[in-house]
């Protein structure tokens, strides 16, 4: 199984579609900040998807934060910025202890991670728009 996680897309996904249209993922997981791009290349690549809304996304019917499961792995997703993840990741890691994923996977910072703590996975993978070292 292949998933490609993105997020704060930010109205910017072109080169993003394009690569995925060549070698489509079996799913696709975006972590919000423009949930109306998510929406946009799962359907014009036919993928089921996840997807959350960020802080920049207007408040409608997406969730802010999903509990998953994909060939028995527990991915929480969520974008963030309710955890305050440009300060620490503390916040998040006990988040996805709390719900007992396996993998946390966020965005907000725009800055790509992926850490593995304990037993639990932390992943970014930061911006495809607008992405940043630190």
């Amino acid at each position: 199984m292949r998933i490609a996680v993105i997020g704060d897309t930010h109205g910017r996904i072109i080169g993003i579609s394009r690569a995925l249209a060549k070698n489509p993922p079996d799913y696709l997981i975006h972590t919000g900040d423009y949930y109306a791009d998510a929406l946009k290349i799962a359907q014009t690549l036919n993928l089921p998807f996840y997807a959350v809304r960020g802080n920049c996304d207007a408040r409608g019917d997406e969730p802010a934060e999903l509990l998953v499961e994909l060939s028995g792995w527990r991915i929480y997703i969520v974008h963030g910025h309710q955890y305050g993840v440009k300060r620490t990741i503390n916040n998040i890691y006990y988040r996805g202890l709390e719900v007992e994923a396996n993998i946390v996977i966020f965005g907000h910072t725009h800055v790509p991670l992926c850490e593995k703590v304990g037993d639990l996975w932390l992943i970014n993978p930061g911006s495809i728009s607008r992405p940043r070292l630190t």
